[in-house]
Formats: C-alpha cells, sequence, structure tokens
C-alpha cells in the first residue's frame, strides 16, 4: 500500500496562467491560419529541464462519496468483501486514492458505530438530508478495497456532530501500534496491523450555506467557529433520535415515555426551550413527581436528550405532534482542537482544513481566508494544508439555469474549468503567504455541475457523463499536474443506478464504466511511473469563441501537461476542447533526444456528447497507434474533443 509522503509533495515554481491568450479566431471557432511557426499552428513547448512538480500517482483519485447501501454495491455482505468485477475496474481504471466515507452525505458520520461486529453496529444520519443510513461498509470494510487495489486511503473526518477526542481515537484505530488501546480493538475486529492513513481533513464544506449544521449563518462568525470553536443559537430545530434527523423522527408516537435528542448536542445547560406542537412545555429535574397532565420534560444537556412523560407522571405528547426546539448548542471544538488531538496521537499524519469558499468562480478570500485566519491568531503552524472543491456550478458561476443546447452545456465546462484553475492557484498563494513553509493545497472533490435554485439540463443532459466532462477532468488534472497539487479526489465512484450516471461506474450489477473511466485507464501509466512534472505551455493557441458569459467569451483549444518519467521517456498530454474542429500542432521538445517511434494513445467518441451506455459501452475507448519523430519535433493533428497522451521514449 502507498502511502501519502511529504517528499513527493513539491510544490510547483511557477503559478499556472487561466487566462486565454486567444490567436485568432472566427465567430464559429475555426482557427485562423498562420498562428504557429510559418503558418503551421500551435507550438506545444516543452522545457525538459525546467522541473515543476514531483508527478504523484495520486492525481486521479475519486470520492468514495457513499458508505451506506453497502457502497452502492461495491461490498458484497454475505462474502464480506469487495465486489470482485469493481475492483478489477477499479485497478484497470487506475484509481489509486479513495477519499472515505465521502462528503456532504458524511458529514455527521460516527466512525465508532461503523466497526465491529455487524450485529453491533449503528445506524447513521447521512448529512444531506438526515434520513437514517446503514453502517455495514464501514472503516475496515473500506481498507479492505483500499488494499485489493493497493491504494492509498483519505479521510473525511466529520466535524459538526463529533470531538476531537473521537477523532484522534479514529486516527489511533487506523493507525495505533498493536498492543495500544485502540491497536487491541482493531485487531479484535480481525485486523491486527495498523492500516497507516496518513492523510486526513476535518468536516466537508462547511463554509457553504446549507452545510452549516450547529455554526452561525453568518459568515465571518461561522468562520471563527470552524477554526477555534463555539456556541450557537439553534431556533425552531426539529428534534430527533441520536441515528435519524428526518421529519418524521420529530413527531410523537403517542407512546408513554418518548425520548428525543436534540440535532447538535451538547447544550448550554437552561439554554433550551421545547416545543410541542406550538405549546411550549417545561423541564423539571424528575418526572415521578410530576402530575398526569403536566406538560413537563426532563432534559440531559450534554447528549441533548429529552424525555416526557407516561401519562400518569406527566402528560404524553399527543400523537401527531411535531417536537422543535431551540437551544444554544455548544460549547464546540474547532479545528485547532482537533488538530492538535490527532496530531498527539500521530505526529505523522496530514491534518488539512477545508475552509474554501467560493462564488461567482472566485476562491472568497480577505475575512473568509482561513490561512490569514490562522495566521492573524498565532495558528499559522496548526494546519498542514487545505483541501478546496474548485467546482464549477454553472448557476453561481455562470448565472445561467439551463442550456440553451448541447454546444451551450460543452462550453460552459470549458469557461468553468478555466475559473476552477485559479481558484486552485489562489488558495495555493493564500497557503504560501500565511501559513507554514510544508503545508500544500489538495483536490477533494471537483466538477462541473449545476447546484441548488430551478435548473433545467433539458438541452444537454448528458453534459456530467459524456465527452464534455472527460475534457474537463483532463484539462483540470493538466493544471493540478503543473502545480505539483499532491492528490485529487474528483468525481464520485459508483452509482445508485445502473446507467449513466456522473460517476466513475454505473450502478451494481455491471459497474459499467463511464467514459472517465476510460481516461484514467489511458492516463494510470503517466501517474504511476513517478517521475518529474516539466515546464510545456502552447503557444499561438487556438481560441473558441462562446456566448457571453460572467466568465468570459471564449477559451483555449488546447491544454497540456508534460512529464519526464522513472524510464526517461517524455509524456506530453494533449486535451483538444475544441467541440468540432481538429487542431495540428508543432510539439518541440527542448533538451531532449527522443527515439524515431512516438506511442500514440487518444480518448475521443464521436462527438463531444458521446457517452457509454450498456447498449453501446466502447462508444469513448482508448485507440492506440504510433507516429515518428521527425528530428526531435512531430507534427500532429489532435482530433475535435480528444484527449491525446504522446510517450516519447528516450534515445537509447
Amino acid at each position: 500500500m502507498t502511502g501519502l509522503n511529504r517528499r513527493d509533495f513539491l510544490h510547483g515554481a511557477a503559478a499556472l496562467s487561466v487566462g486565454v491568450a486567444l490567436a485568432g479566431c472566427d465567430p464559429d471557432g475555426s482557427p485562423d491560419e498562420g498562428n504557429g511557426p510559418d503558418g503551421a499552428g500551435p507550438v506545444i513547448a516543452v522545457n525538459t529541464q525546467h522541473v515543476l512538480a514531483a508527478v504523484s500517482r495520486l492525481m486521479t483519485g475519486v470520492n468514495g462519496a457513499k458508505w451506506y447501501r453497502n457502497a452502492y454495491g461495491l461490498w458484497d455482505p454475505e462474502a464480506n468483501a469487495p465486489v470482485p468485477d469493481a475492483v478489477k475496474k477499479m485497478k484497470q481504471s487506475g484509481i489509486t486514492l479513495v477519499r472515505y466515507p465521502g462528503g456532504t452525505s458524511s458529514n455527521l458520520y460516527n466512525w465508532k458505530g461503523a466497526v465491529g461486529p455487524q450485529s453491533g453496529r449503528t445506524h447513521q444520519v447521512e448529512g444531506q438530508h438526515g434520513e437514517q443510513v446503514d453502517s455495514r461498509y464501514g472503516p475496515d470494510e473500506y481498507m479492505s478495497v483500499i488494499k485489493e487495489i493497493d491504494g492509498t486511503p483519505q479521510i473525511m473526518a466529520p466535524f459538526a456532530n463529533s470531538t476531537p477526542q473521537e477523532i484522534a481515537d479514529w486516527v489511533a484505530y487506523m493507525n495505533a501500534p498493536q498492543g495500544t488501546k485502540w491497536g487491541k480493538v482493531r485487531a479484535e475486529n480481525g485486523h491486527p496491523e495498523p492500516y497507516g492513513v496518513r492523510c486526513w481533513e476535518i468536516g466537508n464544506e462547511l463554509f457553504g450555506k446549507h452545510q452549516r449544521y450547529w455554526m452561525s449563518a453568518n459568515d465571518e462568525k461561522a468562520i471563527k467557529q470552524y477554526a477555534f470553536g463555539g456556541k450557537q443559537r439553534q431556533r425552531n430545530q426539529r428534534v430527533g433520535q441520536p441515528a435519524d434527523h428526518s421529519a418524521a423522527a420529530s413527531v410523537s408516537s403517542g407512546r408513554p415515555d418518548q425520548t428525543f435528542t436534540v440535532w447538535y448536542p451538547p447544550v448550554v445547560p437552561k439554554s433550551q426551550t421545547i416545543h410541542v406542537a406550538d405549546a411550549i412545555w417545561r423541564a423539571v429535574s424528575d418526572l415521578s413527581s410530576a402530575d398526569a397532565d403536566a406538560k413537563v420534560y426532563t432534559f440531559e444537556p450534554k447528549s441533548g436528550t429529552i424525555r416526557f412523560g407516561d401519562g400518569r407522571h406527566g402528560e404524553v405528547p399527543p400523537k401527531g405532534a411535531k417536537i422543535t426546539a431551540d437551544y444554544v448548542s455548544g460549547p464546540h471544538a474547532g479545528f485547532v482542537d482537533y488538530y492538535k488531538a490527532m496530531k498527539a496521537v500521530d505526529p505523522t499524519i496530514d491534518v488539512l482544513a477545508v475552509w474554501a469558499p467560493i462564488d461567482d468562480g472566485k476562491l472568497v478570500t480577505g475575512k473568509m481566508s482561513f490561512p490569514r485566519l490562522m495566521a492573524e491568531h498565532g495558528h499559522a503552524d496548526d494546519y498542514d494544508g487545505m483541501t478546496i472543491h474548485p467546482y464549477t456550478n454553472f448557476s453561481r458561476d455562470l448565472h445561467v439555469t439551463s442550456f440553451p443546447d448541447k454546444r451551450a452545456g460543452h462550453d460552459y465546462q470549458m469557461l468553468g474549468e478555466a475559473a476552477a484553475g485559479k481558484m486552485v492557484t489562489d488558495l495555493i498563494d493564500e497557503v504560501r503567504k500565511y501559513g507554514k513553509k510544508s503545508a500544500y493545497v489538495a483536490v477533494s472533490e471537483c466538477g462541473a455541475l449545476f447546484f441548488g435554485e430551478e435548473r433545467s439540463t433539458e438541452g444537454y443532459p448528458e453534459y456530467p457523463y459524456a465527452m464534455s466532462h472527460v475534457l474537463y477532468i483532463a484539462s483540470q488534472w493538466a493544471r493540478f499536474n503543473n502545480v505539483g497539487v499532491p492528490w485529487t479526489a474528483s468525481n464520485d465512484l459508483i452509482s445508485h443506478k445502473p446507467g449513466p450516471s456522473r460517476t466513475i461506474f454505473g450502478g451494481a450489477p455491471e459497474f459499467a464504466r463511464m467514459p472517465e473511466a476510460v481516461l484514467r485507464e489511458q492516463l494510470k501509466d503517466v501517474f504511476q511511473r513517478g517521475g518529474k512534472v516539466v515546464d510545456s505551455k502552447v503557444n499561438d493557441n487556438v481560441g473558441i469563441a462562446t456566448r457571453e458569459t460572467p466568465l468570459g467569451a471564449a477559451y483555449e483549444a488546447l491544454m497540456t501537461t508534460a512529464t519526464i518519467d522513472r524510464d526517461g521517456a517524455l509524456n506530453v498530454l494533449v486535451v483538444n476542447r475544441s467541440p468540432d474542429k481538429d487542431i495540428t500542432a508543432h510539439i518541440a521538445p527542448d533538451d531532449f533526444t527522443p527515439a524515431e517511434t512516438v506511442d500514440v494513445s487518444v480518448v475521443a467518441g464521436r462527438t463531444y456528447h458521446d457517452f457509454n451506455s450498456e447498449e453501446r459501452p466502447d462508444a469513448v475507448k482508448i485507440e492506440k497507434s504510433q507516429a515518428k519523430v521527425r528530428g526531435k519535433t512531430l507534427d500532429w493533428a489532435f482530433k475535435a474533443h480528444s484527449v491525446t497522451l504522446l510517450r516519447f521514449p528516450t534515445r537509447g
């Protein structure tokens, strides 16, 4: 199993430009003549002596996304093992790093309820909708998958409903030696050897308005609560059960001796007001002395447990009555407390912060800068890095609620991709400016989607799994590779349904390989061979004209990154984002003498909106060929809407 290693985290020496330096183009996007030398078109210049970063085998990681329902079929509960076909396809697709337990759905995850015998495991609260879900696919099951794929684990530890001690215990369960308290528990569960999980992030998108949980709706207050902890008044909040925050869990059954819990304990003593329907009931210390018709309850601040009477000692809440609570949640710990508790257990781990808000296609800095806040309060050393989710949100970033047509859907993704790249480099700049020298930035989710608000994808419903999104993701990896991002987890692993979806694989039992899985297969050797990232750029790039948007009205057709692998071969990745134009470019590597034959692989469908399905599983596939080098250079026609990998072996 490969772990994260700081010496592989060589940061890029220069920021990657995401501006569009356009060559001439007609309104339909066709290139003008004479863009390159002698009118030959763009030139891909590779400086093999200018090293930008180390190649990371973790560049093409994935967000596990869901742990319940047996990880959408990844786990076979009867065999107590991962499904072999799913593992085979994960390995084929070059998936190394897998994020667990996921994103929004995991913000209220309870790891202690998901280890040990299945009969003793608890249910969980799903973090987005509050429904009750199972714990069958726990940390040990997850690590079985990691072992099968020779992968690297990465854990998102929940913040909203946990404590530093609980997460420090999780670190100990995963990493502590045999013979220690949690090492013994792990061994009793059948796993004596430490797992060695090195990379942890605290929370998921807690800066989002709909992922604040106990924290304030005020941004400036909330970032301080995330960093340093605090208290927060909760108003008119439904009650529930420890493992169920659904609407039904807040309704009285009419039975005696009912108990409920507030969502975010602990509670400041005597701060609570409990409503049964529209009436305020009264807190008492003991129900045994209450009259039968007394509207009373007992309350335990640490757990947030509310207990009602049995009809003889305290009234029973009427059947169907909704129960709500006002209370002050807290005191809660902040990121700094989590960091110190976790590092005390295992100083070798990396603990990453997640407060990287985005608005209108830009990283929000200033008062919302987590690195700046930590530095101003003397805690610049108390985080090892940050994760960011540089999504393109069409409604937020481009101010659209629909795709006028397929071409617009394609172009919007390409415009958003450049903005997403700048979000990452801007965060890198913030961390370098305010953080410690070793701190870094990683990407734990990314992609192009509609979020929130009214929206329609009728004009291009296939956009999240067609070739357009493959071009988006390939471009992101090229940018991240060039600036030394050490790991990424893009897209979700498995869909809840068998057909095409915004995932790497469709649902069980087929686990159909989506076009992004094909892209990953194409590129796995580049990232897994190791080596170094070298400087590459496209001179006289072709511009693609688009509708006018807040993110501009044109984008560069070609994106590139280049590496020298351990065998000394030069790998040049070129993404042609043009929806309909082949583009010939001149590849000119400096200080490199290639062999006469170049290995070529191309991923492309018939159109930019092509995708794989059960009927056409190979609509998007890898096509391999070879080409002859002319001297030390190569002219190559890059197909429209394609990802091309050129491997130049060194001349022996």
